[in-house]
């Protein structure tokens, strides 16, 4: 049996103090944490109001043509404040992509009537040119735009803009046919778009519309453009009118339908649309096993028009190539190196 003595050391009362410190410097952090979230919200509130003006004020400088570069580099300035504050904000992703877009206007890209017109039918990288920068600032549009997308978990106030610079994003990629572009974004609420992202919009629409052969949506978009109350910009005459149903019915493979309403936009005047409509014919003469007729109808133009048009010859040759026994009156090798 163990014996154990009366006179066991006197044992000190643990302090409670070292406990209230720890409970209080936690308290401490929890209050600072709060009101460091509390802070950092409203830095981004802040943020977001000033984006969400800035974007406003842009727009009315755009629409009475007063627009300056500075304007634009203080929207993209203050857009990616507003994504750097709050890095899961929708709204401020789709912002980094409208200011970005407006770094297409200063690059000289127009979305009008007239650019229309003439790249109709031509690959979306001929209109933007061969600026690495544009290229880059639409690779930019498009990921912002899409990044807003993702973190959206119900549209938001922009919904219908952001999904018109997706639109702009996807037509210049090119991964997706026109015929989907068509069906993903050919249902956009106009009425709900911003006013410099509406011409935009019917002219991606036209664009990709006519590339997918969709002659009865070509004809629904001259419609929209012939109402009185549509004043964007974009109206097509007759003859434009004319020129586009051609091209629509050219891509759908209605050849007899797209010879009729090519001829009627052609005139004497060698301008876009002429030339455009006499190139496509040919190009149907050759599908319809009547090269022939088709490499006579481009040696007159283009001899009468001066040998202006060097894709002239290079499409004779090509003429030739697949269907050997073909004739020409050009020397295709002296008028390449003219």
């Amino acid at each position: 049996m163990a014996i154990y003595s009366r006179y066991e050391p006197h044992r000190k009362k643990k302090s409670k103090a070292p406990l209230f410190l720890l409970v209080l410097a936690l308290g401490l952090s929890a209050l600072g944490f709060t009101y460091r979230k509390e802070i950092y919200f409203l830095f981004a509130k802040d943020q977001s109001v000033r984006a969400e003006k800035t974007k406003e004020k842009t727009i009315e400088l755009w629409k009475s043509g007063n627009l300056k570069e500075k304007d634009i580099e203080d929207f993209q300035s203050i857009a990616t404040n507003y994504s750097e504050k709050d890095p899961t904000d929708p709204v401020a992703f789709h912002l980094i992509a409208r200011s970005l877009f407006w770094n297409l206007y200063r690059l000289g890209i127009q979305f009008d009537h007239d650019s229309l017109i003439l790249h109709l039918g031509s690959p979306f990288r001929e209109f933007i040119g061969s600026s690495v920068l544009a290229e880059s600032t639409l690779d930019s549009i498009f990921w912002n735009a899409r990044t807003a997308e993702a973190y959206s978990s119900s549209p938001f106030s922009d919904w219908e803009n952001n999904r018109v610079l997706l639109f702009l994003g996807e037509t210049h990629r090119s991964v997706k046919r026109p015929q989907l572009l068509v069906g993903e974004y050919g249902n956009i609420d106009r009425s709900k778009l911003s006013p410099e992202l509406q011409t935009v919009y019917i002219w991606l629409l036209t664009f990709n519309t006519m590339l997918a052969g969709d002659a009865s949506g070509l004809d629904r978009l001259i419609t929209i453009t012939k109402d009185p109350n549509f004043k964007l910009g974009i109206q097509f005459s007759p003859r434009e009118e004319n020129f586009l149903r051609g091209l629509g019915k050219y891509y759908k493979k209605d050849y007899v339908g797209a010879l009729s309403l090519l001829r009627q936009a052609k005139t004497n005047n060698p301008d876009t649309i002429t030339e455009t409509s006499i190139i496509t014919e040919a190009t149907i003469f050759h599908l319809q096993n009547l090269s022939q007729k088709g490499i006579d109808l481009l040696e007159e133009y283009y001899v009468t028009t001066g040998k202006k048009n060097t894709e002239i010859p290079i499409l004779i040759s090509q003429f030739i190539k697949e269907k050997p026994g073909l004739k020409t009156k050009l020397d295709l090798t002296l008028d390449k190196k003219e």
